[in-house]
């Protein structure tokens, strides 16, 4: 089958989980958390006035945009119907990764044996995430081509957490190395944030590519002329 022929064939079966900017708002919901997190006072107290604010305004926004971007594809791209076998794929796959997650982060509580108060594993379930991006790429037929790479970005970020080098625990604690979980909490918000804003970014951009009209790939085009035909300057 044409490699452009297969895209447009699984865009088209992805289509609603490929409206990127449908979820751009979650994303920067998930950044705005993380800013509300690290804002926290370390001994304790109500967070800065603003902060409420914006993650109490931010929430009830982000959903109803959900919906008003989802009026958009419909009106640019049209509505797409999926089969009884898509819709069996779609719910086993979003099933397999739910229960996946689910076991493994109880397994990861129970291995490490966390006790109330200590850090959240930031590191671990950062590589966790990555790979479960790179299962999910699998999955869907390896036909969007960002996804590895920002697995990849999201195994370095867990990487320099893990050594140590977060700028963001640096921010929090000048002059000390030590994590507490106001940084453990709003990296891994942050880093999410990050990674739901470049996919949906991407995301968006794939769809427009694969399933914009003919007509708006080259607007300038003519049909060409028969041999022999006369051309524009010679009519008249």
């Amino acid at each position: 089958m044409n490699e452009q022929l297969r895209r447009i064939q699984l865009v088209t079966r992805y289509y609603d989980w490929l409206q990127g900017l449908r979820f751009l708002p979650i994303g920067l919901m998930l950044l705005v958390m993380a800013v509300f997190l690290a804002s926290l006072p370390l001994e304790g107290g109500r967070p800065p006035r603003l902060s409420l604010t914006v993650l109490e305004v931010g929430g009830p926004v982000a959903l109803v945009l959900y919906f008003v971007l989802g009026w958009y594809y419909r009106r640019r791209f049209g509505d797409v119907k999926p089969s009884a076998a898509t819709l069996q794929t779609r719910r086993r796959m979003m099933w397999t990764f739910v229960l996946a997650g689910l076991v493994l982060s109880q397994g990861v509580v129970l291995a490490l044996g966390r006790k109330s108060g200590e850090p959240m594993p930031v590191t671990l379930a950062l590589v966790l995430a990555a790979g479960s991006l790179v299962a999910y790429w699998a999955w869907m037929g390896r036909f969007v081509p960002h996804y590895p790479p920002i697995a990849g970005g999201m195994l370095l970020l867990a990487g320099v957490h893990g050594l140590g080098f977060n700028p963001l625990c640096t921010l929090l604690h000048p002059g000390s190395s030590a994590l507490d979980w106001r940084c453990e909490m709003a990296t891994f918000h942050a880093v999410w944030g990050l990674v739901i804003v470049a996919l949906s970014v991407l995301d968006h951009r794939l769809l427009v590519r694969t399933l914009r009209p003919p007509h708006a790939e080259e607007p300038d085009a003519q049909p060409p002329s028969e041999p022999g035909a006369p051309g524009p300057e010679a009519t008249g």
